[in-house]
């Protein structure tokens, strides 16, 4: 299954090799750093396998998000829930700063959140670094609180923001 969502602005598709380029464009800078980079290309390529995999085995991921009338990837959202996690986690990055301060993550987030929850899912958290404040800033438009109860990745220094339930955002 390969869902594509469609916003008022955006549309968001699953990974595929086609944008690869657009990936390791961004993972290889320090703009990654809040997303597990910089990585190389063979990095890249793991990523990209990775979140295929997950896909796979799950029928939720990572979506890479368009802005309509734009023919590049500028940024992936989703909700992950790899090995290591303590639990689903909604994640978003956008790899260009010409993309920030216009809702862009915000509005793919949101759909990204929407369909997840659509898969019966009844909750999902972010883990955000403490000093990265745009995250934390865009967590609490989407509603999210911090929870201080909730386990951290590999009990990392994380902040944990759980998102509304479905019930709650309808």
């Amino acid at each position: 299954m390969n869902p594509t969502l469609h916003t008022e602005r955006l549309t968001l598709t699953v990974p595929t090799t086609h944008d690869t380029e657009c990936l390791i464009e961004f993972y290889t800078t320090d703009r990654s750093a809040w997303v597990g980079g910089p990585l190389d290309r063979n990095g890249c390529d793991e990523l990209l396998a990775k979140a295929t995999k997950h896909w796979d085995a799950n029928s939720f991921g990572l979506f890479w998000i368009n802005v309509t009338g734009e023919d590049k990837v500028c940024g992936m959202t989703g909700v992950g829930y790899p090995e290591h996690m303590p639990e689903a986690e909604l994640m978003w990055t956008l790899w260009d700063t010409k993309y920030e301060g216009r809702g862009i993550a915000t509005e793919a987030a949101i759909a990204a959140r929407d369909f997840y929850y659509a898969t019966g899912a009844k909750t999902v958290v972010s883990y955000i670094h403490p000093d990265n404040t745009n995250s934390i800033k865009m967590a609490k438009r989407l509603g999210a609180v911090v929870d201080s109860t909730a386990a951290t990745p590999n009990n990392n220094n994380s902040i944990v923001y759980r998102h509304p339930a479905p019930e709650a955002i309808q």
